[in-house]
């Protein structure tokens, strides 16, 4: 038994229009992904170096950067400075690389899977139909809505796996999901979206949508991430969380907990469709929740908890009574007003004043030295003159020397002339002691001069050895007055050569310091000059970039609406599709007198038939001639598409045109008019 499929009936030529996204069909998913995949950049993200430099060549009067750097001290710059300017360079690349930079205040709207984030960003943002919603797992790809009331329309722009950026159409949004009705994944070769929206009340906020982050734990092909890894990354780009929470769960479960605690900013907690619940039942949701939540985080953390209905578009109950409106626009403070993009600049520049700074502090430190250095070589520098001058006998340094070397040897003398005076007193001894020895009786005396010679030995001994030193003192007297003026001269000499040479090192030193100095003031004075040079090419080469490196434009011009009916004359499968992007008005007749459905069957196109009864097409809708569907089917004997339409509507069997012909009257030849006859009898 075959099901017929029932449609609504209403009053005959009714206007009924079709609206339908064009990529529901699988051929026109597979071009749009062919043209993603082969979009190349305009400006390759490696050649932005080239793009700068080029700027910066123009600024200089064409000389290249190596040139400029020879003539104005290519040391200037050492290696610490070169690898952080380098590692900020790269940054900077990597940023209009990723394109989401933005001065916006960044909001993640975030929760679990069926939350309904997509449906509250289109009431928030008043674009009903913006982003796909449904009960099969839909958001994939994160998606930035740039809301400004500079934007006029709402525009699209995807980056695909090579990070090329390429403009699409609005329908896209629509077909990025798990799943669609084409069973051909478009999210496959994108990595992000980014949507412009027009909006005056959230000028200045980006929404960053995420998928639920508890969806399914297999990677998506896209981008290899599974829907956690995608919600988490998004955690981390964000200045405010909207989490989301069905209210049907009745409050958050400890797996959001352990999500939310990795984002570090405000957050405001929305238990999504409350007209589920009502008022009382959405007030209790809401102050568990706060029970929960206010022990997991700090309060200044929490704008607020609340618990709001898309269906309704509004809150049935806030834990801090505050409107949406008013959470929006405290959630807007929170954003630093500082793009990633600004920030690595003001950083470059940093890092060139740091230098400049660093190089004022050392002149400071180099002028306290060679202050220190001057007077002391100043100091120095007058005895010196004093000590090398020949003519000066009275120098101070020259008399010292002389007074130490005279009174030195009249010392000497006279130790010797007291050992000489000892000496002779000691041999008139001795001498008066042996005249008296003389004169005695040996025999007498014999004991008495055997008791004595020992002391004669010795004083013997003594008389010699001061002999000895007086011989030894004679001989200064070879240091004559001459002898010690030459030797003066020669002390005189070296240590007038050690002061020259302690004279010489500081006049070095000081002549260091004055070209370190000079180096420094170099430095700063071209650090200066090249931070000027650099960050105005910076900003030509960032406009450069972002003129050159224009999205890839492969779609239909939005101008262009292909015409329905000559769609189904030139049996255009494509066009015809895309002429649904804005809607079709069945109820409108061509020239023939042919409504869009009645001119399909007259075509004899067994898939654009299909195509519109898929889509609830009426067929029993009647065109100018009188004719429905049916009717024209039968007038042209096709008879797939009388079964086609009899499954729909077995009722079509009996209807008869404005002029009162049956089905059976407009089949012409007796095969087909028989077959009539047996539907008709069957029906």
């Amino acid at each position: 038994m075959v099901l017929k499929r029932k449609v609504n009936k209403e009053v005959p030529h009714r206007k009924q229009i079709i609206k339908v996204n064009p990529y529901e069909n699988a051929e026109n998913v597979m071009e749009l992904m062919a043209n993603i995949c082969s979009a190349q950049p305009s400006v390759n993200t490696d050649t932005y170096w080239n793009i700068i430099r080029d700027a910066y060549d123009k600024q200089v009067g064409g000389k290249s950067l190596k040139e400029y750097l020879n003539e104005n001290r290519v040391d200037l710059f050492d290696i610490d400075f070169r690898h952080d300017l380098n590692d900020l360079f790269q940054k900077i690349s990597l940023c209009l690389d990723r394109r989401e930079n933005t001065e916006h205040t960044q909001i993640v709207v975030a929760g679990g899977f069926s939350s309904g984030k997509s449906s509250f960003l289109n009431r928030l943002t008043n674009c009903v139909n913006l982003l796909p919603t449904g009960v099969e797992p839909v958001s994939v790809v994160k998606t930035y809505l740039y809301c400004s009331e500079n934007n006029n329309t709402v525009s699209v722009k995807g980056v695909n796996l090579k990070n090329v950026l390429v403009n699409l159409d609005t329908g896209v949004l629509q077909a990025i999901q798990h799943a669609k009705q084409s069973n051909v994944y478009l999210a496959s070769v994108l990595d992000k979206l980014f949507v412009e929206i027009p909006s005056k009340s959230l000028d200045g906020i980006v929404f960053i949508d995420t998928p639920g982050y508890n969806n399914s734990n297999k990677a998506n092909k896209s981008n290899g991430k599974t829907d956690r890894e995608t919600a988490l990354e998004a955690l981390k780009e964000g200045n405010v969380l909207f989490w989301l929470v069905d209210c049907e769960r009745g409050t958050t479960v400890t797996d959001d907990i352990e999500i939310i605690k990795q984002f570090e900013g405000k957050k405001v907690f929305i238990f999504n469709k409350a007209d589920k619940k009502g008022y009382q039942e959405s007030e209790k949701i809401v102050e568990n929740a706060a029970r929960v939540l206010y022990k997991e985080f700090p309060q200044d953390e929490i704008i607020d908890i609340i618990a709001f209905s898309t269906l309704d578009n509004k809150i049935y109950y806030s834990k801090n009574k505050k409107t949406l409106s008013t959470i929006v626009t405290e959630s807007k403070r929170e954003g630093n007003g500082i793009s990633e993009l600004n920030d690595l600049k003001e950083q470059i520049s940093e890092l060139f004043d740091d230098e400049i700074d660093w190089a004022n502090i050392n002149i400071d430190k180099i002028k306290e030295v060679y202050k220190e250095k001057v007077a002391l070589k100043n100091e120095r520098e007058s005895e010196f003159r004093k000590v090398r001058s020949e003519d000066n006998d009275e120098d101070y340094i020259t008399k010292e020397l002389r007074d130490v070397l005279v009174d030195g040897y009249e010392e000497v003398l006279k130790i010797a002339d007291n050992i000489a005076h000892a000496s002779l007193e000691s041999l008139n001894e001795f001498s008066n002691f042996l005249d008296e020895m003389v004169s005695w009786d040996n025999s007498e005396h014999e004991c008495w001069v055997n008791t004595l010679r020992p002391k004669i030995d010795s004083a013997l001994n003594r008389y010699e050895l001061c002999c000895d030193r007086h011989n030894s003192a004679i001989k200064y007297s070879y240091y004559n007055n001459d002898y010690r003026k030459d030797l003066s001269k020669r002390i005189q000499n070296y240590i007038a050569d050690r002061f020259k040479e302690f004279y010489d090192s500081m006049c070095e030193e000081c002549k260091s310091l004055l070209e370190e100095k000079a180096r420094l003031k170099a430095i700063i004075k071209n650090m200066q000059g090249y931070q000027n040079l650099f960050m105005g090419a910076l900003d030509m080469g960032i406009r450069l970039y972002k003129q050159q490196n224009k999205a890839t434009t492969f779609y239909k011009d939005d101008d262009f609406i292909p015409n329905v009916f000559e769609s189904i004359q030139k049996d255009n499968y494509k066009h015809f599709l895309l002429s649904f992007e804005k809607g079709v008005d069945l109820s409108v007749c061509n020239t023939d007198g042919y409504n869009p459905l009645t001119f399909a069957v007259q075509a004899g196109n067994n898939q654009m038939v299909q195509f519109l009864l898929d889509h609830n097409a009426d067929p029993s809708l009647k065109d100018r001639r009188g004719y429905n569907a049916f009717h024209t089917a039968v007038e042209n004997q096709y008879r797939d598409i009388c079964k086609l339409l009899l499954e729909v509507d077995p009722d079509l069997i009996s209807t008869e045109t404005d002029s009162g012909e049956s089905a059976k009257e407009l089949a012409q030849k007796a095969t087909f008019a028989k077959w009539i006859e047996q539907e008709i009898n069957y029906a």
